[in-house]
């Protein structure tokens, strides 16, 4: 049985962070920390340069002092190249399988040679009788399926780069259930109906919890890259001075020109009216069990959650406590090791690679 620890690795278009969890029940936080990719060596989830890719993540490795022989790696995947859809299967055990491929070709509307493809059945929720009338049938949509998919060249990609690190892979899954799996360790099953908004460099994905569950997905193109270009246009400056400014800003300096404050608010305002067209749309469509609640919080996670004033738009439009994530909050930390202070300040860098170091070889779940 395999028992050392996967290595955990977020590969994002701005940077690759890496976890390392050890322990059971209770986690330690072993290892984690960055490095910076430079711009297009990674685009929408697609590794555009291996070679820079790999050269960045084999320095954070020896700077972490992370061994690679014999070890495995657990990688996430996201972008468009990702599709994940939830449907109903009219459909029970041995024709479930038959079922399923033949939805997942309807919906992913692509041929399934050229996709790797997996399905996890979802518990079926309760289906509560109509109280008008004690007789009338209970109407049965079927067993809740999660289709997963992504394009073969994408993941053979990662799969490429993790073993020209002389790793191999032990765990390949999207982000969306990364940010979910760590939400659920650190905050326990929320009931309910719970948005998680992972703001990244290139995209924001917007993923929605039903007590527990995996319910719903969708990605805008709005992320923390969109900051810093309007900030670049605004004063004229590089994209490491706007980064520096962004993050200033973020973190309350006074010193920073005011005019960045209104340019910051229009595009939260821009990303808010986003995520609410894109939650409209799953009270509109989905199922009535998976929408009953209402929606009761959102998390934000990812580089562009601390952006200025994005929680406050947020809970301002939507009239809904909003929270930003810290991933680390229920591991085990050692005080001499790691920096709490840093690892409260950007914990939510780390939202998707401490989801991944919870894992283990052969989750499906």
């Amino acid at each position: 049985m395999f028992k050392r620890p996967l290595v955990a690795i977020d590969i994002g278009s701005s940077a690759i962070k890496l976890v390392v969890l050890t322990g059971g029940k209770q986690r330690t936080l072993h290892a984690a920390g960055l490095e910076v990719l430079p711009a297009g060596a990674v685009v929408d989830g697609l590794i555009v340069d291996a070679v820079v890719v790999g050269e960045v993540l084999r320095t954070l490795l020896k700077r972490l002092k992370i061994g690679t022989r014999g070890r495995r790696a657990a990688i996430s995947l996201g972008g468009s190249s990702v599709l994940i859809k939830k449907v109903m299967i009219a459909a029970k055990d041995k024709e479930l399988a038959e079922q399923v491929f033949y939805e997942a070709e309807q919906q992913f509307q692509a041929d399934m040679a050229d996709i790797y493809f997996d399905f996890y059945a979802l518990p079926e929720a309760p289906v509560a009788a109509d109280p008008t009338n004690a007789k009338a049938p209970v109407d049965d949509k079927g067993q809740p399926v999660l289709l997963v998919g992504a394009k073969r060249e994408m993941v053979e990609a990662y799969l490429a780069l993790v073993r020209s690190l002389g790793m191999r892979t032990g765990v390949v899954e999207c982000g969306a259930f990364s940010v979910a799996n760590m939400f659920e360790y650190s905050y326990g099953n929320v009931q309910g109906l719970t948005a998680l908004v992972n703001v990244g460099a290139a995209l924001t994905q917007l993923s929605l919890v039903a007590n527990g569950n995996y319910v719903f997905t969708r990605e805008i193109a709005i992320g923390g890259d969109d900051y810093s270009r309007r900030i670049m246009e605004l004063l004229s400056v590089d994209r490491p001075n706007a980064e520096t400014l962004k993050v200033a800003i973020s973190q309350g300096d006074a010193n920073v020109p005011q005019q960045l404050h209104q340019v910051l608010g229009e595009l939260n305002e821009q990303l808010v009216a986003e995520l609410q067209v894109c939650i409209d749309y799953f009270f509109q469509n989905a199922e009535a069990t998976d929408r009953a609640a209402g929606l009761n919080s959102i998390y934000l996670v990812g580089g562009g959650a601390r952006t200025l004033g994005l929680d406050a738009a947020l809970a301002a439009t939507l009239q809904i406590p909003v929270q930003i994530v810290n991933p680390f909050q229920r591991l085990e930390i050692n005080p001499k090791k790691f920096s709490t202070d840093y690892l409260m300040m950007q914990g939510h860098l780390y939202g998707v690679a401490v989801g991944l170091g919870l894992r283990a070889l052969n989750d499906q779940r």
